[in-house]
């Protein structure tokens, strides 16, 4: 078992979005994303499947097929190659957790080993 744990340091995504990688192999990715209020994710595509929950605040994703509010609590699932973009529209800063299957290659250079492993 491996164990990563939340840290205080984040890096930027690009502005207004920040990012704290967590546990990956090469099957799958857990990222925690911090985004502020008037920031966005600009529409991309990526071969991963990703899915995830917003666990504070509101995000609104916009994909090809339209768009979508989702609060605290609901959760999101985009298909590989889908196009999407996420943007803060609200006034308090929002953070989801991202699951990526299999992990990001280019998401690889800011992983960290574990914390703690057994």
């Amino acid at each position: 078992m491996r164990v990563w744990k939340l840290r205080n340091d984040w890096d930027v995504l690009r502005p207004g979005v920040y990012r704290q990688m967590l546990s990956f192999d090469e099957n799958i990715m857990l990222m925690i994303v911090k985004i502020h209020p008037g920031a966005c994710v600009p529409k991309h595509s990526h071969s991963n499947l990703q899915t995830g929950v917003v666990i504070k605040g509101k995000l609104l994703f916009r994909t090809d097929r339209g768009e979508m509010e989702i609060s605290e609590g609901w959760s999101y699932y985009i298909e590989p190659n889908e196009n999407h973009e996420v943007y803060n529209t609200t006034d308090r800063e929002a953070v989801a957790l991202d699951i990526f299957m299999p992990k990001r290659d280019d998401y690889t250079p800011y992983t960290r080993p574990p914390d703690v492993s057994l």
